[in-house]
């Protein structure tokens, strides 16, 4: 019978025909304590205590390891499983039904999972990660505006769960390589060595899952989250678990980073390659975290709003809707192609803004609509149906205007009918464009998108989780302690 040795950094596992031992290294970190022979055994059985309850079957025992009668070492012995058989192994042949019944299996560990008291406060973790990263090189200053904002906010939130019982002692390591797919489905590798990593709001477990899927598919990620729910499991509002996402995904860009620190070669690029992706994902959970679920960016034709609409649903991850599009649609016409007049007539425009307001209603995981919202009516036929949008205004000068849409006509690269003249005949009759409610920005678009992008994510971050809130002329200047106003040059849509 042939035996495979693999290591991790705290572990040795051999396997050997359908048996794996799993030998805890003679190590101590800040995290961890498996220094003393005593303490490794303790940490054996509390492994197979812990993760009986989430694989039933895997885990056989703790194996005594003698020699002349005297035990030198000890062992978790787990039958061994099939690792084609994990979610990570198989994610790319699953479908959204295969993921609700993972998020119900979830549902199901959690609610047998005791309650527990002492979590580690998600502070303490996000602003210990926050500099370690900073010590690594890492640009993570805006994320740390964001976390010290968003935790303030939904402390309330966190706190009513907390005193419902939905902090447990969990899996603490639920990520999809540990999710054993078949019947039952399992859960592998909880963590036993630091109970403070596992003792946690049940959200923020599921979390780490959701996150590590939406990796590589957001609509499998959304699922398990609809199977989760459904099981009867609380995954918390939305702007929480994108909250908790967010976290994990940091907290594994700063493993992989200070991995990468100590590799060379393709090994080290590898991961610090994968640590920046992950920032990237926690960047995407922060916008789905601040923004409302519907936001519209609005303003007249060339005012930048199509460009920043497509540059915030790429940072968020989210579709975008466009009124010009759906327009042409309704047409039966190419998108590049001109609809005709009778696409522009106030009774089709009602109709096109509604279509917009009911796809926005179906959307799943939010959504950015791009339209230029300048008649009462057609506002009045979306919000009957989205009442509770969030709104960014996107203004410029006239000239700047009118220049832009008569460089757009020349390029005949755009999905918008409105040259100069339409441009200037609709300032004419329209004048300044106002939201049905007070908008999150108002914005001059005359800079870098990448700098919109920033300042309105400060903007977002100063007054978050209340979308209804105006952001002053003066935000952002020192001494203001406001959000600033934005100005971006968001090209000619």
């Amino acid at each position: 019978m042939t035996s495979e040795l693999r290591e991790t950094h705290i572990s040795w596992v051999v396997l050997t025909g359908d048996r794996a031992y799993k030998i805890k290294k003679p190590l101590t970190f800040p995290f961890l304590d498996y220094g003393t022979l005593e303490r490794r055994r303790e940490c054996c059985e509390e492994e197979v205590r812990l993760n009986r309850r989430f694989a039933p079957g895997i885990y056989l025992g703790v194996l005594e390891i003698a020699a002349g009668g005297h035990p030198f070492e000890y062992a978790v012995e787990m039958r061994r499983y099939d690792e084609r058989a994990t979610l990570a192994a198989r994610l790319g042949e699953l479908q959204p039904s295969d993921l609700v019944a993972i998020g119900r299996a979830v549902a199901g560990f959690h609610a047998e999972a005791p309650p527990a008291e002492g979590d580690r406060r998600l502070t303490s973790v996000v602003e210990e990660t926050l500099a370690t990263l900073e010590s690594l090189g890492a640009r993570v200053h805006d994320l740390a505006r964001f976390y010290r904002s968003a935790l303030g906010a939904l402390e309330p939130e966190l706190d009513r769960r907390r005193r419902a019982g939905l902090v447990r002692d969990g899996h603490g390591d639920l990520r999809a390589e540990h999710i054993l797919l078949g019947d039952p489905i399992r859960a592998v590798d909880g963590l036993e060595f630091d109970p403070s990593l596992r003792i946690a709001d049940v959200a923020y477990d599921l979390a780490f899952l959701v996150m590590d899927v939406a990796r590589r598919d957001d609509e499998l990620a959304r699922a398990l989250v609809r199977g989760y729910r459904a099981a009867g499991g609380d995954a918390g509002s939305d702007r929480l678990l994108a909250l908790l996402c967010s976290i994990r995904a940091l907290v594994r860009a700063k493993v992989d980073l200070l991995r990468a620190a100590q590799l060379t070669g393709a090994a080290a690029d590898e991961r610090a390659a994968r640590g920046r992706e992950l920032l990237a994902l926690a960047e995407r959970f922060a916008w789905r975290a601040r923004l409302p679920r519907v936001v519209c960016v609005i303003g007249h034709a060339a005012s930048g709003k199509s460009t920043l609409a497509e540059a915030l649903a790429a940072v968020s991850g989210r579709t975008m809707l466009s009124s010009d599009r759906t327009r042409k649609l309704r047409a039966g016409v190419d998108p590049y192609e001109y609809a005709g007049a009778q696409a522009y007539g106030d009774a089709e425009s009602r109709e096109v803004y509604a279509e917009l307001g009911r796809r926005a209603v179906r959307a799943a995981g939010g959504v950015i609509v791009d339209a230029t919202f300048r008649r009462r009516s057609d506002t009045d036929a979306f919000v009957e149906l989205v009442p509770d949008a969030g709104w960014v205004v996107c203004d410029a000068p006239r000239e700047v205007l009118i220049e832009r849409a008569r460089l757009r006509a020349s390029r005949d690269d755009s999905v918008s009918d409105a040259g100069p003249e339409i441009v200037a005949a609709e300032l004419a009759r329209h004048g300044r464009i106002e939201p049905p409610r007070t908008p999150i920005a108002r914005l001059e678009t005359i800079r870098p998108v990448a700098e919109l992008l920033a300042q309105l994510a400060a903007a977002l971050d100063a007054g978050f989780y209340g979308s209804d809130r105006q952001v002053s002329p003066d935000a952002g200047r020192p001494g203001t302690g406001q959000a600033p106003n934005m100005t971006v040059d968001a090209s000619q849509r």
